[in-house]
């Protein structure tokens, strides 16, 4: 019945489903227990992360970190400083010094698509009226609407 529960827990976990009690248990079972050989291949990996969590960093961890730091700490930032500065303003020589780029020229063909210059005229005329006729209606939307924002901040005055 064990071995049923261990394979229920195991599905759980590889679901991220436990919780520690339960990863506990799992644990004990694959360190102290009698393995079904089925799950015999999963022994290796719990015993892995059971040596993992044995290791920690020590008490003198934080000496070691600033030991290997301090020759970071002696190292001049001012030159880099400097030197980047530097490279910067040689880079840029190279961005504004460009060759400027030959001027695009296109050639047009200009063609007549009416034959009789009256057909043309009347055709202009009939275009610019059309434009002038919604010209116009815009005009009446925004005096209209001037006469409406008139009203409204005549309103809110008198309040």
């Amino acid at each position: 019945m064990e071995h049923e529960r261990i394979k229920l827990l195991l599905e759980k976990y590889w679901a991220a489903e436990t919780s520690l009690e339960e990863e506990g248990e799992i644990a004990l079972y694959f360190r102290e227990g009698d393995v079904a050989p089925e799950l015999e291949g999963f022994r290796a990996f719990f015993d892995y992360i059971e040596e993992e969590n044995r290791v920690s960093i020590g008490d003198d961890f934080e000496k070691k970190i600033l030991e290997r730091l301090s020759p970071v700490r002696r190292f001049n930032f001012g030159l880099v400083a400097a030197a980047a500065a530097l490279l910067i303003c040689v880079s840029s020589l190279f961005l504004v010094v460009e060759k400027p780029a030959p001027p695009v020229v296109a050639i047009v063909e200009v063609r007549d698509t009416y034959d009789d210059p009256e057909k043309a005229l009347a055709a202009v005329r009939k275009a610019l009226l059309v434009a002038s006729r919604h010209m116009n209606e815009g005009a009446g939307i925004t005096e209209k609407n001037m006469d409406r924002l008139n009203n409204s901040w005549q309103a809110a005055s008198f309040k």
